[in-house]
């Protein structure tokens, strides 16, 4: 039993009331093909995973409070997005599925006091 189990619980409650289900495609690297080239992997298989998340439009209020939860400046123009704990660890090399197109997550930021994720505030290239 974590600390923050009852605040993780919202989360996911909240974002699932208000998000999107989508595709949060995992991308691995495959296996190095030539052993003289460990650097070079061949092509990894996708994992795809369903997630709820809560997309934001770029307005002044939104960037508030992202900004707030990052404590960092947010790129004009950027689409934003919040994200409930997950069974997995989200990278910025991963890709999202909205309605058929794909976001480039440009950078993802967890809000974990104590180690434990509540959830990920995520940033997808314009």
């Amino acid at each position: 039993m974590g600390v923050y189990d009852r605040q993780i619980a919202n989360a996911k409650r909240q974002i699932a009331a208000k998000g999107q289900a989508v595709t949060w495609r995992v991308l691995r690297d495959g296996t190095p093909s030539d052993p003289l080239k460990p650097w070079k992997p061949s092509a990894g298989t996708p994992d795809d995973k369903t997630v709820q998340i809560v997309f934001l439009p770029f307005t002044t209020s939104n960037n508030q409070l992202i900004r707030y939860l990052k404590g960092t400046e947010v790129t004009e123009g950027a689409l934003t997005g919040l994200m409930g704990a997950v069974d997995f660890e989200p990278k910025a090399k991963d890709v999202v599925i909205r309605n058929g197109k794909e976001l480039v997550v440009k950078s993802i930021d967890p809000l974990a006091p104590n180690g434990e994720v509540v959830l990920y505030t995520l940033e997808f290239d314009a």
